[in-house]
């Protein structure tokens, strides 16, 4: 299946010194003229289009020949994530591109298929990050518990398995042996059952957890700050996360408490951070708040 690859605005507003092709300019004016957008150079034949209000381009639109083995022949190309070109592989560029020889209809295709990203698939965009990023907390614990795991446990186990057998006789007799305060010969042995124990049972709470989250866009509307919120349900897997179609709008007056103290903690981390049990920074004023 295809994943279209979605840019930030941000990343495309950079000084170029790009010398634009003749055609490829009055092409893209006609197309912001149409769907009163804007333009960004992309490179020596091509615009970026987008708008103030959405934090990923559009697409974007040129002049050249970009089709698999062309012959040369320059045309007016229009790209956008509602594309499907069945001539191509969906793995390909141009599954996303529709080109013509003729002006007015790349336009009307720019008219057609550029459209405004709805806040569920804004909040879609990085879901499989932060989903990811959930993971990672439960990673990080399995890592933790094979440690321990094996200066109790002193047999061989696999590789590729970190999950304790609850049901086992050795492990019911050294729970209990814990539990009941034994005097055990070494010291130490103790203290690293006791973490094997409390390991292990972190690891077992963070697997069987869902993690339910609130997607937080926050941006400029009519001069005051305004925040969208979608709830997505399991979304400690991307392929059970469910994104809500209800989307509630706040201000910084009516934004829930809950929500306004964990968007302020992660406002002040780098994009792609997480902190668990607070949420995913996916940057440009996009979060996904644990709920």
């Amino acid at each position: 299946m295809s994943r279209y690859d979605y840019t930030l605005v941000s990343d495309t507003l950079t000084k170029t010194d790009f010398r634009i092709g003749t055609e490829a300019e009055p092409f893209a004016e006609r197309v912001c003229k149409e769907l009163r957008v804007k333009m960004q150079p992309k490179d020596s034949y091509s615009y970026w289009i987008y708008r103030d209000d959405c934090p990923y381009v559009l697409g974007w639109v040129g002049y050249a020949d970009y089709r698999t083995g062309g012959d040369g022949t320059p045309m007016y190309t229009v790209q956008a994530r509602t594309i499907v070109n069945g001539k191509y592989a969906d793995y390909s560029q141009q599954y996303f591109m529709k080109m013509s020889v003729n002006i007015d209809v790349a336009v009307r295709n720019a008219k057609k298929f550029i459209r405004m990203m709805s806040p569920q698939e804004l909040a879609g965009t990085r879901l499989r990050d932060a989903s990811n990023a959930v993971d990672s907390v439960v990673e990080a614990a399995k890592n933790d518990y094979v440690a321990v795991r094996e200066k109790v446990l002193d047999v061989e186990t696999s590789m590729y398995s970190a999950r304790l057998n609850e049901g086992s006789t050795l492990v019911t007799e050294l729970r209990h042996l814990m539990i009941s305060n034994h005097e055990f010969i070494d010291n130490s042995f103790g203290e690293n059952l006791t973490a094997f124990f409390a390991k292990s049972d972190e690891l077992q709470r963070l697997r069987s957890r869902t993690v339910p989250m609130w997607y937080v866009r926050v941006y400029e509307r009519m001069e005051q700050q305004t925040f969208d919120v979608l709830d997505i349900d399991k979304a400690e897997s991307r392929y059970s996360a469910e994104i809500s179609d209800d989307v509630k709008r706040y201000t910084a007056d009516t934004l829930p408490e809950e929500i306004m103290q964990k968007v302020s903690v992660l406002s002040i981390l780098q994009a792609n951070d997480y902190v668990d049990d607070v949420g995913f920074s996916a940057g440009d004023g996009m979060f996904y708040v644990v709920r």
